[in-house]
């Protein structure tokens, strides 16, 4: 007689029972970083800036755009000129700002305006006037155009697109309104000169008060356009996606840079009157040079700061993040396995 087969006997031990594991839930998220005004600061953020300048090279870059920019004051100055030729009004100006400022220079400026206008027919010097601004112009809308191409794509593949119809109109209306506000800006420091360069004696306590009181009033005027300036340019040169990204730290980054080097060009601008006339004009062109590297290579390095910023305190991007605690874990996030059959 035979056994059913749920009583028959196996010589084959019996199947141990499904392993049972459990899958905690994940841990909960560090609390949200805080940016104060010391993460700025920290040490780590300025050594990947530095390692992010050199890969991307803007040492180079920022070369190129001053070399713009300067080609930019050539062809501005050959222009000024050029309207000094067509109206008196224009030289009389040129003359009044040369004697304040350079006084050794006046003459020779002068006299050139002078041959300009005997020797050089009234055609000539309206088609010099036409040239030397259009080439102003285009060259100034190319290199506010590189620099927001490179502060947008940071060196990589998208430098190499070719922008819309909308980054070029935004590009020309940037330079316009950028152009302006950096006249204004230069025309401050250029008001801000040292007693010495102007003349003036010795005075008494209230004037002397009353004339710092002054020159700080112009260079904070300064500051804050040229502050405008790099603002427009960070903003209009980032990204859609990308609209998160602060702008202040670059900002105030770039401008301190440009108030640094327009004091000390202020100040080598009024030492150079005592020398040659030659050793003035070329000492000036050098020094300008420099400082255009330098106000280029603050703005450049400012965007990238933002970056940065923007990288190493990700969870300040949104305050409603910060505000909200993590979510509860649920019942899915406890899964029952078994292992597989031997």
């Amino acid at each position: 007689m035979s056994l059913p087969p749920s009583r028959q006997f196996s010589s084959q031990p019996p199947e141990p029972p499904p392993a049972t594991t459990y899958q905690l839930p994940p841990a909960t998220p560090p609390p949200p970083a805080k940016r104060t005004a010391g993460s700025y600061l920290h040490l780590s953020l300025w050594r990947a800036l530095l390692l992010q300048a050199a890969r991307h090279r803007y040492w180079l870059k920022g070369a190129a755009i001053a070399y713009g920019i300067a080609c930019c004051c050539l062809f501005g100055g050959l222009a000024v000129l050029a309207a000094a030729t067509l109206n008196n009004s224009v030289s009389l100006f040129i003359t009044v700002g040369l004697n304040q400022w350079l006084p050794d220079l006046a003459p020779t400026i002068t006299t050139l305006i002078t041959q300009t206008q005997t020797a050089w027919q009234l055609w000539h010097r309206w088609g010099l006037l036409i040239v030397t601004v259009s080439l102003g112009l285009s060259l100034w809308l190319k290199v506010v155009g590189l620099a927001q191409q490179i502060i947008r794509s940071d060196g990589d593949l998208a430098s190499h697109l070719v922008p819309s119809l909308r980054q070029r109109l935004t590009t020309v209306l940037v330079a316009g309104v950028s152009a302006s506000l950096t006249l204004l800006a230069l025309g401050c420091v250029l008001m801000a000169m040292p007693v010495s360069l102007q003349g003036a004696t010795e005075s008494p306590l209230f004037n002397f008060v009353q004339h710092l009181f002054a020159q700080v009033l112009r260079w904070c005027l300064a500051a804050s356009t040229i502050a405008l300036v790099f603002g427009l340019l960070y903003r209009t040169s980032q990204k859609s996606s990308a609209r998160a990204t602060p702008i202040l730290p670059g900002t105030v980054f770039a401008t301190g840079i440009w108030l640094l080097t327009a004091g000390m060009f202020r100040l080598q601008l009024g030492s150079v009157m005592n020398h040659h006339w030659l050793y003035s004009v070329m000492s000036v062109v050098l020094l300008s040079q420099l400082v255009l590297y330098c106000c280029t290579m603050g703005l450049l390095l400012g965007g990238q700061y933002n970056k940065l910023v923007h990288r190493y305190f990700p969870q300040s991007r949104s305050r409603q993040a910060a505000v909200q605690p993590p979510p509860a874990p649920a019942f899915d996030s406890f899964r029952i396995e078994k292992p597989p059959y031997r």
